[in-house]
């Protein structure tokens, strides 16, 4: 039996592309993956390259079902957009290949194109030998809007809703979304993951303001756990501002009025060194002293 009721864990924190260890990092190379899950529902959060030690991991707990259950192994995979840090580990997520695993695909359109097209064109085969159809898991796609919610109630299929028809639980392991449109080309989405009275914001690949963004400060307000973009210094922001991504003072601002007991600094950019990045929170913990950086293998538990 597991040792907790609900996990979060970080399985990549770069952005835009992996970092050998030979480059040094003792924070993690992959690209953006994080998951989130009760003992038997799992949401995972983006498909970069940490997806791959994540699908190793769920492995045996798929063998092991498969021997005790007759119906699939449900895995729901939500997509904060489509740029390629975010979807190159999808190819390599060793369940995808599982006949006894049931995928539920989560995302956005992006600039006019469908969600599951997008994914889709991602393993034509100009680009990999395995195309969606020959993955052997089961796979359903939805595309996925500002007034988007998914729920579990008993059952590790989730349940998608939209706030304009019905209203979303309030207990239980549920995700609510917000747009977030300063990321181009056609933003990004922000996750409130919640268990219970529990809250963790996801808010990765985001542009914000010094002083903080109202909406993205009522989404996170008294959450246990904020991860936002840290990418720039305030000296590497200067020069790549419009770039869809935040300085860790943006961070610690946005921390600070929503009133968040602590900020996962994340999307570390693969030019930083370990030095570059310890002095950025350094930097960050004399403005919020509850900062760190996020971690691969970092994790929380209930």
């Amino acid at each position: 039996m597991p040792d907790h009721k609900f996990l979060f864990k970080i399985y990549g924190v770069r952005g835009s592309y992996p970092v050998s260890p030979t480059g040094g990092t003792q924070f993690g190379g992959n690209t953006t993956c994080v998951m989130a899950r009760t003992s038997n529902q799992i949401v995972i959060f983006d498909a970069g390259s940490g997806i791959i030690p994540l699908g190793k991991e769920l492995v045996p707990e798929i063998l092991e079902h498969q021997k005790k259950e007759n119906g699939p192994f449900h895995i729901t995979l939500m997509f904060t957009h489509t740029h390629i840090d975010h979807l190159l580990g999808l190819p390599y997520f060793a369940p995808i290949y599982m006949p006894q695993v049931h995928l539920h695909f989560i995302g956005p359109a992006t600039v006019g194109v469908d969600f599951e097209t997008i994914l889709r064109t991602q393993v034509l085969p100009q680009y990999f030998p395995v195309s969606m159809d020959e993955f052997r898991s089961q796979k359903s796609f939805y595309n996925i809007s500002e007034n988007t919610f998914v729920h579990f109630n008993n059952s590790s299929e989730p349940i998608i809703g939209d706030v304009r028809q019905q209203k979303p639980n309030n207990s239980g392991f549920r995700i609510e979304t917000m747009k977030y449109y300063f990321h181009p080309k056609d933003g990004t989405y922000l996750y409130n993951i919640q268990w219970n009275n529990h809250k963790i914001i996801f808010a990765t690949d985001i542009e914000g303001y010094k002083s903080g963004d109202q909406r993205l400060i009522n989404f996170a307000r008294n959450a246990d756990i904020l991860i936002h973009d840290a990418q720039y210094t305030e000296e590497q922001y200067r020069m790549f501002c419009g770039y869809g991504h935040s300085s860790f003072v943006m961070a610690c601002d946005t921390a600070q009025e929503a009133n968040v007991k602590k900020l996962l600094l994340f999307h570390h950019d693969p030019n930083n060194s370990d030095q570059d990045l310890l002095a950025l929170e350094q930097n960050a913990q004399k403005l919020f002293p509850a900062a760190e950086l996020a971690k691969e293998g970092w994790s929380w538990k209930v």
